[in-house]
Order: structure tokens, then C-alpha cells, then sequence
């Protein structure tokens, strides 16, 4: 029997298993979309017309995932932490490929077309079992420490939380066939969609970042202290969610911009380079700038280099394009200190006067010159605006040294949770880290918890707690809803409360997108325990009338609940929200469907929740044996990347800058802690490591 025949008659073979992982894809994400808390009918729907729109274009998944990855999470208004509708769009997307791997042999013909696919099989099996081995692992020791228990509302301390950090891994490892087939049947067409859809996700990031400045600081308020989170709310408890996915995104701007072959795409390429160079700036996080500028000057670097093989004038024009962006720099901000946005704008319009008269002046000057050099300046502008225009950065810069002597003592707090030789090999448990710091480390408790209760069969409530012991804690963490907002007058809230000691719980109506609230009523209530009865608490909320927005940047509200008192927890019931005009806007208010519509909400302390360092997170949770087996991945992948380039395989320095900055920003911050981002970089890696296969130039 020939090598094609053996190939096909070997996939036929594991036909049975194709099919069973099928159903279990479809399986899963059908019981997930049936339970969703807010919309199961819809959300099955939407599942089952997705599967089949995978079965039958294959290759729409690698635009779909990056595409809708950061905006297809809707758990602010949900209240699910575990899971989101991005599981739904992936498991659709695995389920529905695979599906067409079993019941059509057109991955069999292009596998078998391969000459060398032979060789490589092993390899091809190796990879993904050790990716699923690995978070298997560490699911498995994290339900062993905190216990088999699941609830559709569980947090980060709950056994379910092993299983929302063990997904990313889980997910890429069932991709991993079907990200080979399509880079086998077209490298160039797959990698093409694969950026596309980078670049959608950072546009509509970068889209929401300005609405999110124009609705809350404002667009030219870079002194507030206001940290911008578009929609990442895993950053309810603080972390650099943002900050990962701009540094793993943003070299597929700088791809766009030198891939563009026409004038119509150079410009929307342009306007999406305005829009992440004011999302990278207005992060104001000092890890996100070095992950971004970093691998993007390498990035420049590297692509200069190349032109000198084919354009002797390269060198040239690179040393007038460094001199007229430091020139333009330096005159800018000169004029900001001088004359601030007044004088800014005098220096703007003399640059654009000197790049029209150049462009005019000297005819040959191609028109991506000229078109480069103002995109320069308009770059150059947008980072003295942001970081010249206002305090806050010059305040983050300050406050560095300090910043980074309590992030080694976090860290070193984080390292001693290894308690055992078991631990150091195999780490604690995905997802156990914030259990175990808020139990095990000083001063390093929650700032509050919830926990959904059934008092009796006919009465659902929540009960509300601050922290253990610390005062200074106290208020810091909320449960939350999200709102209407309606001018006019106070807000008047009324629910039913019981404690068993005396405590203050303050409510909030707040003009607020996630962290950080604009104008706010509220009203602080003191509660005394009435023999552990149920007693009805009405208030009217004090405070400025709150503001719903203007049409192009409405604003978000925000009901919170809070306890100000240490070791205490409150229970909450029937809850009301009534605007100036009477209307209800509370959902789920008798919390009789669980906990959807509520979503928890920490401010200012949020170590127990992140250890900041994704090489310590690894060790931590995954142990030496998942840190050795993720940096040897790593050098692998980098080691496959510089070999493409040597092969002038285009898209592969863009792929080295993506994961460079992740690296970076891991750093200084947690990474796999946001299962969705976590996916992202750890397809990227998987699509570094296919070049190794390929001996054709990558052009997309």
C-alpha cells in the first residue's frame, strides 16, 4: 500500500474517535447554551446554526475566534464567571470542524498530499496530548485541593475555578488538527484569516476605548485617575487583561500598514493604527507600553533591515524617517510646555504644512511616503497628548520604585504557597492561587465574597460579607448590577436584610462602565440584627443627578451593594431600584434565578487575585514540570519563527513580536488567569509552531 493510501486508511481508522470527540464538543456546548441564565433558547439556536456554518466553511473559525474574542463575553450581565459565549462560539467552532473531518475525506486528501506528513505524525500527536496532559494535571489537582463541586454561579475560590483556567489549554489542544489541516490545505488563505480577524478584535477594542473615554474621563482627560478596561471584565478584580491583549494584537496593526496594497487599505489600516495607539497610551499601564513598543521597534528594525537587501536607499531613508519623528517629537513637545494644546496645535499644523510641501516639492516622493510621515506625526501627537496632557501617567512613573518593591514581596508571598516537593514539580492546582493566598498569606484575605442561599424552599437571597479582619478593606468589594440610567432626581432603594451582627451596608447608583465610578448616589444604612429575623429597609439615595450621556457616548450604571464592616456577612433579599420617575430597574431582584443579572466587583486590593508574573503563575499552579514544558514551547516556537524569516515567510516577525510582547507584559503581569486571552496567545504559539512544516513563503 502507497504512503497516501496507508495516510488515509490510518484517518478512516480514527474515524470512531473523531466522532465521539463530535459529540462531545456539540455535547457540551449545547448543555452550556441551554443553561445560559439570560437567553438558552436563543443561545442553542445560535450553537446548533454554528456548528453547521463550521461544518461547512472550515476555515471561518480562524477569523470568527480572534475576531469576536474581545467582545463575545457578556458576564456583566450575566453573572457567569465560569463560563461565557465565547465557549459557546469555540466549541461550536471544534465540534463543527470536526464533524467535517469525520464525515469527509477532504483533510484526509490534503494530509495525504503532504510528502512529509509521514515523518511528522508523531509530532502532530505529541504536541496537543502534552497541551491536554498538562491541563488535565492541573484540573485534576486543583479539584483534589478545593474539593468536586460545581454551581453555574461559582467563583474564583471555588473548585470551578480549576476548571475555567484549564479550558484555554483544553480548547487549543482540540484545534490543534483542525489548525493544521487549513494551514496544510493554504498557508497563505489560513494565516489571511487569522490576521483579518486580529485586526477586526483590535478595531472593536479599540472602538470601545473610545467610547469608553468619551463617556466617563473624557476624551482629553488624561489627569483623572481612570484606567481604561474596554470590554474585559475579568478586570472586575484588577489584573492586565487590556494590557496582555494589546501587546499580543498590536503587531497585527503594524502588519496591516505594510501589507496594505492600495491606498483605500492603507488608510483603514492607518485609522486602525490611530485607534491602538490611543488604546496602547490611554491603558497608562507602564508593562503595556514596554510590551508594545519593545517588539514594535524590533519589529521596525527587523523590516528595515530586509528593505537593505533590495533598496540601497534604505538606509537612507530610515535615518531621515528616525530624524523627522524625533525632530517632530522633540518641536511638539516643546510646544506643549510652552503653550500646551494651543501651542501643540501650532507645531501640528506647521509639521503637516512641511510634509505637504515636501510631497508637492518633490514629485517622485511615493505617496506611502508622505501618507507614512503624517501617520508618524499623528502617532507622536497622541502620545504627548496622553502622557504630556495630564498627571496620571507622570504619577504611575513616579510611584515605580515603590510599586516594585511590594510586587517582589507579592511574589514572594505567592512562591510560598509551594508548600511540599509535590507542589514545586506540580504546582497547587490550576485555579487554587487566589484560595490559597487569601487563606495562607498575612493581610493577603478577600475584600469580601457572596454566596447564593435558599433560607427555605421559597426564599432566595445572597449573602454579602466583607473582609475577615482587615478594616481598611471594608467596602471594597460589591456585589453588582448593571443599570439604566434616568435624570430627574434621587434614586430609592428598598430590600430585605438580615444579620446576625450589626453592620453598614452601603448602596450605590453610579454612572460606571467597570472600576471606576463617575458621579454617584448612594446612602450608607446601618443595620441592627433584629433576632436573626428579616426586616424591610427602604432609602433614598443621596448624591448629584446622575447623567445617562450624550447619544455618541452613552453611559453605563451601576447598582452596587456593599458591606463596610469586618467579619460580618449580610443577607440580602427582594431587592428594588426605583428611578426618580418609579420605574424598576433591577433584574432578578428576588435572586430567584440565581445569581444572573449580578456580577461581583472588587476595587484597590486585588492581590489575593493575581500573583502578576505569568512565569511564578505557571510555577505556582502548574509546577517546574508545566514552567519547563511552556518555556520550551516557547524557545521552540521562536526558534520555528527565525527560521521562516530566514525563509522571507512574511507574517512570521509579526508572530515573534505578538508573543515577544506577551512574554513582556507576563513580566510584570498574570496572564493565564483570563482564560480567553490565555487562548489567543497559546493559538498564536500553535500557529508559530506549524512553519516548521511548511517550506512555501507565507504572503498575506
Amino acid at each position: 500500500m502507497d504512503e497516501p493510501s496507508m495516510m488515509a486508511a490510518g484517518r478512516w481508522g480514527e474515524r470512531p474517535l473523531i466522532i465521539v470527540l463530535t459529540i462531545a464538543c456539540c455535547g457540551a456546548g449545547l448543555f452550556l447554551a441551554w443553561h445560559h441564565p439570560l437567553w438558552p433558547v436563543a443561545m442553542t439556536v445560535l450553537f446548533t446554526v454554528w456548528v453547521a456554518v463550521s461544518a461547512r466553511w472550515p476555515r471561518l473559525w480562524l477569523f470568527a475566534l480572534p475576531a469576536a474574542l474581545p467582545v463575545l463575553s457578556f458576564s456583566p450581565w450575566t453573572g457567569w464567571l465560569i463560563f461565557d459565549e465565547l465557549d459557546l462560539l469555540t466549541l461550536g467552532s471544534i465540534g463543527g470542524g470536526l464533524a467535517r473531518m469525520a464525515f469527509s475525506s477532504t483533510g484526509d486528501r490534503h494530509l495525504a498530499s503532504d510528502p512529509g506528513v509521514g515523518r511528522r505524525r508523531d509530532s502532530a500527536v505529541v504536541v496537543p496530548a502534552a497541551l491536554f496532559g498538562l491541563a488535565l494535571l492541573a484540573l485534576l489537582r486543583g479539584a483534589a485541593d478545593a474539593g468536586a463541586s460545581f454551581r453555574w454561579f461559582d467563583g474564583y475560590a471555588d473548585a470551578s475555578n480549576s476548571l475555567r483556567l484549564s479550558k484555554s489549554l483544553i480548547y487549543v489542544s482540540a484545534l490543534w488538527p483542525l489548525l493544521r489541516i487549513e494551514l496544510q490545505r493554504s498557508t497563505p488563505r489560513a494565516i489571511h484569516k487569522l490576521a483579518r480577524g486580529m485586526q477586526v478584535g483590535l478595531a472593536a477594542v479599540g472602538l470601545v476605548l473610545l467610547w469608553e473615554r468619551a463617556a466617563y474621563p473624557g476624551l482629553l482627560d488624561f489627569s483623572a485617575r481612570y484606567r481604561t478596561t474596554a470590554a474585559f471584565w475579568e478586570m472586575h478584580v484588577g489584573g492586565a487583561a487590556l494590557d496582555v491583549y494589546l501587546a499580543l494584537a498590536t503587531p497585527f496593526a503594524a502588519w496591516a500598514l505594510i501589507s496594505a496594497r492600495s491606498r483605500r487599505g492603507w488608510t483603514a489600516a492607518a485609522v486602525l493604527a490611530l485607534l491602538t495607539g490611543h488604546a496602547c497610551l490611554t491603558t497608562f499601564s507602564r508593562g503595556a507600553y514596554v510590551g508594545v513598543l519593545v517588539p514594535l521597534v524590533l519589529l521596525g528594525a527587523a523590516w528595515w533591515m530586509r528593505r537593505l537587501d533590495s533598496e540601497p536607499r534604505a538606509a537612507t531613508l530610515a535615518a531621515w524617517s528616525v530624524a523627522f519623528a524625533s525632530g517632530s517629537g522633540a518641536l511638539l513637545i516643546v510646544a506643549f510646555a510652552a503653550r500646551g494644546f494651543g501651542g501643540a496645535a501650532i507645531a501640528l499644523l506647521a509639521l503637516s504644512a512641511i510634509i505637504i510641501a515636501s510631497r508637492w516639492s518633490v514629485r517622485s516622493m511615493p505617496w506611502r511616503r508622505a501618507a507614512a510621515m503624517t501617520l508618524s506625526l499623528a502617532l507622536i501627537t497622541e502620545a504627548v497628548a496622553v502622557i504630556g496632557g495630564g498627571t496620571f501617567m507622570r504619577s504611575r512613573l513616579d510611584s515605580s520604585e515603590s510599586d516594585f518593591g511590594a510586587r517582589l514581596s507579592h511574589w514572594r508571598h505567592g512562591v510560598g504557597l509551594l508548600a511540599s516537593p509535590a507542589d514545586w514539580l506540580l504546582g497547587i492546582g490550576a485555579g487554587r492561587l487566589p484560595a490559597r493566598y487569601a487563606s495562607q498569606v498575612p493581610r493577603g484575605e478577600f475584600s469580601g465574597a457572596m454566596v447564593l442561599i435558599s433560607p427555605t424552599p421559597d426564599t432566595h437571597a445572597v449573602r454579602l460579607s466583607g473582609p475577615a479582619t482587615i478594616k481598611t478593606f471594608a467596602g471594597l468589594f460589591s456585589l453588582t448590577q448593571r443599570v439604566s440610567l434616568h435624570p430627574g432626581g434621587p434614586y430609592k432603594v428598598s430590600l430585605q436584610v438580615r444579620a446576625r451582627m450589626p453592620a453598614d451596608l452601603a448602596l450605590d447608583v453610579c454612572e460606571q462602565h467597570l472600576l471606576y465610578a463617575r458621579h454617584c448616589q448612594g446612602a450608607l444604612v446601618s443595620i441592627v440584627p433584629h433576632g436573626g429575623r428579616w426586616q424591610t429597609i427602604s432609602t433614598t439615595l443621596e448624591g448629584p443627578e446622575l447623567d445617562a450621556g450624550s447619544w455618541y457616548a452613552p453611559r453605563l450604571g451601576v447598582f452596587s451593594a456593599s458591606v463596610r464592616s469586618t467579619g460580618v456577612g449580610v443577607e440580602l433579599a427582594a431587592i428594588r431600584v426605583r428611578t426618580p420617575d418609579g420605574t424598576d430597574v433591577l433584574n432578578n431582584g428576588d435572586f430567584s434565578a440565581g445569581l444572573a443579572h449580578w456580577f461581583p466587583l472588587a476595587e484597590s486590593h486585588f492581590l489575593p487575585w493575581h500573583i502578576d508574573n505569568l512565569y511564578l503563575e505557571l510555577l505556582i499552579e502548574h509546577g517546574a514540570l508545566g514552567l519547563v514544558a511552556f518555556i520550551s514551547l516557547v524557545c521552540f516556537a521562536f526558534r520555528t519563527l527565525l527560521k521562516a524569516c530566514n525563509r522571507h515567510v512574511h507574517i512570521a516577525p509579526i508572530l515573534a513580536a505578538s508573543l515577544l510582547g506577551t512574554l513582556l507584559v507576563g513580566s510584570v503581569s498574570s496572564v493565564l488567569d483570563v482564560p480567553r486571552i490565555s487562548f489567543l496567545f497559546l493559538l498564536l504559539l500553535l500557529v508559530s509552531l506549524q512553519f516548521r512544516e511548511r517550506r512555501d513563503s507565507v504572503e498575506s
